[in-house]
């Protein structure tokens, strides 16, 4: 049966229209976009509908332009949604933004494939998302927002905002008392965290509302300038998942039970074992190598769980890096 899928990528899908449009955001958004699009055009009987920002080339002959100016984004967006009968959407969690998406999509009466509206907005707070892992037993990142009550753990220290994602607006502070000063002048929506002795990684999980397949675990490479941090490279699929990781995995899937299609889980893993610093509710960067590291189709897999429950089952992925620029040209 033919179907009209909405895939939708908000950097490059004019959500920035009437704003400068960030190069390297650009970059990141367009792998996405793309890698999206590939798979959703191999599913049978799928046709696609996709918006870009005027200042890009379009990703298809028939690819909606958003003018560059105030208030073109929310009219294109809702003509899309109301041509759909299933929408992928992927935006930041910052500011609440992707789950007010995902809003719309679930009161326009489309299919949401992705991750819900409350599920998206506990995994836009750190701290938020921090509490309902551990009442679940998951191991968590401490957090604390009270600069005068920083405990006394010795070595660095990060401060970073409650809903940013990834590494922005990360910092790394050599102690306690750097952070404090840090956290007093960064204001009320950040948060300070003792920075754990340990490997950066994340992993890719396909949700199924309560459940998770396991796709990859990924090595995370972060280059440090003074005391910003960013995130340089993706070894996706260079960490052999264990059956610690496959557990945790299904911990997460049944302590946030709305997550639904591509998750990103970030983490420590730490000599006692994988400690999580946050979840993204949506395909994240190291998903776009899921494809060429284990042949999966993201978006038949998604559609597969939302319909009826069904993950996928992969063979051990084949090892696969990407590279992200640093550069923040403005289109």
């Amino acid at each position: 049966m033919n179907q009209r899928i909405f895939v939708f990528e908000f950097i490059t899908g004019g959500g920035l229209a009437g704003q400068p449009l960030p190069g390297s955001l650009a970059r990141e958004g367009r792998l996405m976009r793309d890698a999206l699009l590939r798979d959703a055009a191999d599913i049978t009987g799928a046709e696609l509908v996709t918006l870009h920002d005027a200042r890009l080339e379009a990703p298809l002959p028939d690819s909606i332009a958003v003018a560059n100016e105030a208030g073109a984004f929310d009219t294109a967006f809702d003509a899309a949604l109301a041509a759909a009968d299933a929408a992928l959407i992927v935006a930041p969690e910052t500011g609440d933004l992707l789950a007010t998406l995902a809003a719309r999509v679930e009161a326009s009466g489309s299919r949401l494939l992705g991750c819900d509206a409350a599920s998206c907005r506990v995994a836009t707070s750190k701290s938020r998302t921090a509490r309902v892992l551990a009442e679940a037993g998951v191991a968590v990142l401490p957090h604390y927002s009270d600069a005068d009550a920083l405990p006394d753990i010795l070595g660095a220290w990060a401060v970073k905002p409650d809903d940013g994602a990834g590494c922005d607006g990360l910092q790394r502070l050599v102690d306690r008392a750097t952070a404090a000063r840090a956290l007093r002048a960064a204001g009320p929506d950040h948060i300070a965290q003792p920075w754990l002795d340990g490997e950066a990684r994340s992993m890719n999980l396909l949700c199924a509302r309560g459940r998770a397949a396991l796709l990859s675990v990924n090595r995370q490479v972060l280059e440090h300038g003074g005391e910003r941090v960013r995130l340089a490279a993706l070894a996706v699929g260079a960490v052999d998942a264990t059956p610690q990781h496959a557990a945790l995995a299904q911990r997460i899937a049944a302590a946030v039970p709305g997550l639904l299609g591509p998750v990103g889980v970030d983490f420590i893993e730490t000599e006692d074992g994988p400690v999580v610093v946050e979840i993204n509710p949506r395909m994240s960067t190291s998903a776009c190598a899921l494809r060429a590291a284990t042949g999966l189709n993201l978006v038949a897999a998604t559609l597969s769980a939302a319909r009826d429950g069904t993950l996928p089952s992969t063979d051990a992925p084949r090892p696969h890096t990407l590279t992200l620029e640093a550069h923040d040209e403005t289109v």
